[in-house]
């Protein structure tokens, strides 16, 4: 691209004027990433072991420790490669102008320093803001983030989709001492939401040795966060202090060539435009379309520019209602290289209405519809085969207070209801016509209190039913016959159906009464005999739910003892001595799904009132006997028995 040189100039003067007046400003960006002190990869191997053997990261720097600049430090390693052994770098505008009008660049965006050792604050002068409702600006196809964007949710990564972001660019690694303390979650959550997730090294390298040292250190961090040979890996070369100080392009190769042959055969080049454009970085030896180049626009366009490079960096001030103060680079994909695959190329789409949200925007492809981790309920759903795939596909929804419905619906027709707060409990799914002939169709559900439930599949119910719990978010996919089925763990579909517990007390002077169960009365009322012991178990646990039932008695003289389970007896047999009070409590998945309710006649007071889960029924210090007790079941989301009275007296 040529430039005007006398505007280009009074833009530099102008531009830097401000600059050494207003951001001077200087944001201090204390990152507690880990920042570790020695710069070989040897000294990695002991110091982050257990860092790439779980992909956990601790940090160990302390905010009081000084920056680690590599630009300050001698270089360890030997190189027979050319490198400038000028002290100072060669400076590169901030500010330019290119046939699409004037721009500013990245500045300041180490993580270990640069030329300074915080980030620079960035003015509205420098880079205006851009909120994602604004469709008059160029593609928003994908983010790039570090630890600076901080914990992002699952959510968050949701909402990003919905103004068509579908791909993220996380930091890894920074030189051979840093590593993103985020990054983790950050790819565990935006792979959660759906968008295919690359990732990125910042580069100090001045020479091929040090490149591929570098890349040996980025490719090790991928492989820790379990990134695998198709993950697109990017060499971030944009730090100043090392501009002119090696032959850029050589060493690009070197790195990009060390990482193929570790095994990640996809390599982007990320730079500012002035690198290209000054020819420090030779764009077609790097091969334009794998090139992607960050140019910020004083004046947003409102059309994509740049197109001869694979991508383009065109803001990096974007936010997103849904997500509070917090900016995003945002960036266009040009070959698909970052994002999901363009939905004209889907075989379906599908969105859910939400509880206080309504409609969302269409999904497609084994994307997440709906929300997570908001407690929200899908009330209503839409379906349809894209013009890919002939044929029909048929859904129908089991509804709060309605059971499944009659009729399938197809084609875009809503399933659910809108309007009556009704949420969706479980969905089946099917395909007719030449769609039937040609794929498979897979479905999940999030479910209230379950999560994420295994794969369904061709009419399959997937879900619950009957217990009162919302579907919170679905993932729909077809997959050609005699493919793979996706994986997944655990049960599809969970149909509510009784536990049973059963119990017996040994009353005075009678021994050991007959077992009962289920609300049933074990004990005496208006005998004046005192229950010394008492012994309950689950009879029947018919979806196999982990956990137990648990009990323990205060018994005269001796106080509460330890909890019991499995028939264990809880007070004492044949010593005289009475239970004043008890306690039972659920364990496990038991305790998500069920509530346990008891109630027991007490000496002076007879029936006290219902309790549950654990907390006290009977007296404690009155010197009482607990005559009788009644136990039950009850499922979360069920009308458990009703008392005003007290349940406890202390």
């Amino acid at each position: 691209m040529k430039f005007r040189k006398t505007l280009f100039l009074s833009l530099l003067i102008g531009g830097m004027t401000i600059f050494s007046a207003g951001v001077k400003a200087v944001e201090n960006v204390s990152d507690s990433s880990v920042n570790l002190k020695d710069s070989a990869t040897q000294q990695l191997e002991t110091t982050t072991g257990s860092i790439f053997g779980s992909a956990t990261i601790s940090s160990v720097t302390a905010e009081s420790e000084p920056v680690n600049n590599p630009a300050s430090t001698e270089n360890n390693e030997a190189s027979t490669e050319s490198s400038d052994s000028s002290d100072q770098p060669i400076e590169l505008p901030q500010f330019g102008e290119s046939d699409y009008g004037t721009y500013t660049v990245p500045q300041n965006r180490s993580d270990l320093g640069g030329g300074v050792q915080h980030r620079q604050a960035r003015t509205a002068y420098s880079i205006p803001s851009v909120v994602a409702t604004n469709n008059n600006t160029p593609s928003k196809s994908f983010v790039d983030i570090s630890s600076h964007n901080g914990t992002l949710s699952v959510n968050d990564f949701l909402n990003m989709k919905k103004y068509g972001v579908t791909g993220v660019v996380v930091k890894l690694t920074e030189y051979t001492t840093y590593i993103n303390k985020e990054a983790a979650l950050q790819i565990k959550n935006a792979k959660a939401a759906g968008l295919k997730v690359s990732a990125y090294h910042y580069s100090w390298f001045k020479t091929d040795d040090q490149a591929r040292t570098e890349a040996d250190y980025f490719a090790k961090a991928a492989r820790s966060f379990g990134l695998d040979n198709s993950t697109i890996m990017v060499n971030d070369i944009e730090e100043p202090t090392i501009h002119g100080k090696g032959n850029h392009t050589a060493n690009s190769i070197a790195f990009e060539n060390r990482l193929k042959q570790l095994g990640f055969q996809n390599v982007r080049h990320y730079s500012s435009y002035s690198w290209f454009s000054s020819g420090s970085l030779n764009q077609q030896a790097l091969d334009q379309k794998k090139i992607w180049v960050a140019a910020y626009p004083l004046t947003i366009p409102n059309k994509n520019l740049y197109t001869q490079y694979g991508s383009w960096q065109w803001n990096s001030r974007l936010r997103f209602p849904e997500i509070a103060n917090k900016e995003f680079d945002i960036s266009a994909d040009y070959t698909g290289s970052f994002t999901q695959p363009n939905s004209n190329n889907a075989l379906l789409s599908y969105s859910s209405h939400v509880e206080n949200i309504g409609w969302m925007n269409s999904v497609s492809d084994n994307s997440i519809s709906g929300t997570v981790g908001e407690a929200k309920r899908v009330e209503a759903l839409k379906l349809s085969l894209t013009n890919k795939v002939s044929g029909n596909i048929e859904y129908r929804s089991h509804l709060a207070g309605v059971g499944w419905e009659t009729s399938w619906k197809k084609n875009g027709e809503i399933s659910g209801t809108t309007g009556q707060k009704r949420r969706v409990e479980a969905l089946q799914v099917k395909l007719s016509g030449e769609a039937a002939n040609k794929y498979d169709v897979y479905y999940r559900a999030h479910s209230e209190n379950f999560g994420w439930l295994n794969w369904a599949k061709n009419g399959e119910s997937a879900g619950s039913e009957d217990f009162g719990y919302r579907l919170e978010a679905i993932q729909i996919q077809l997959v050609p016959k005699g493919q793979a089925a996706p994986t997944g763990q655990g049960k599809k579909f969970i149909k509510y159906q009784n536990a049973n517990i059963q119990y017996q007390t040994d009353v005075q002077g009678e021994g050991w009464t007959t077992v009962v169960g289920d609300n049933q009365v074990s004990g005496t009322v208006g005998r004046k005999l005192r229950i010394e012991a008492v012994k309950i178990k689950l009879t029947n646990n018919p979806l196999a739910f982990s956990g137990n039932i648990e009990y323990q008695t205060h018994i005269q003289g001796i106080g509460w003892q330890n909890w019991k389970s499995n028939y264990g007896l809880s007070g004492t047999e044949g010593r005289g001595l009475r239970t004043e009070a008890i306690r039972i409590r659920l364990t496990g998945e038991l305790a998500m799904h069920y509530y346990v309710y008891y109630r027991v006649h007490s000496e002076s007071y007879g029936w006290l009132g219902w309790t549950k889960n654990g907390a006290i029924a009977g007296t404690t210090g009155k010197s009482k006997r607990m005559e009788a007790i009644q136990v039950l079941l009850v499922r979360k989301n069920g009308v458990g028995p009703v008392t005003s009275s007290r349940a406890s007296i202390n």
